[in-house]
């Protein structure tokens, strides 16, 4: 039993990890994804560019990209 509970043991260890790291991952993409759009929400804010653009930029639709900005 000693080598199925190690097994065991093992592989809920192993989850545990790629769990951590696919979450950091996951926080990673969408820290830049909001960097992003605050930077492209000031530049329309700003009057440099469209919200029509700024929102294809964001891969947004401008209803969506407008919430980032009111």
């Amino acid at each position: 039993m000693e080598g199925i509970e190690k097994g065991r043991i093992e592989g809920i260890e192993k989850g545990r990890r790629e769990g951590i790291e696919k979450g950091r991952l996951e926080g990673i993409r969408e820290g830049k994804l909001e960097g992003a759009v605050t930077t492209l929400a000031s530049l329309v804010k700003d009057g440099i560019l469209s919200i029509e653009d700024a929102a294809k930029r964001a891969n947004m639709s401008v209803e969506v990209f407008k919430k980032y900005i009111y």
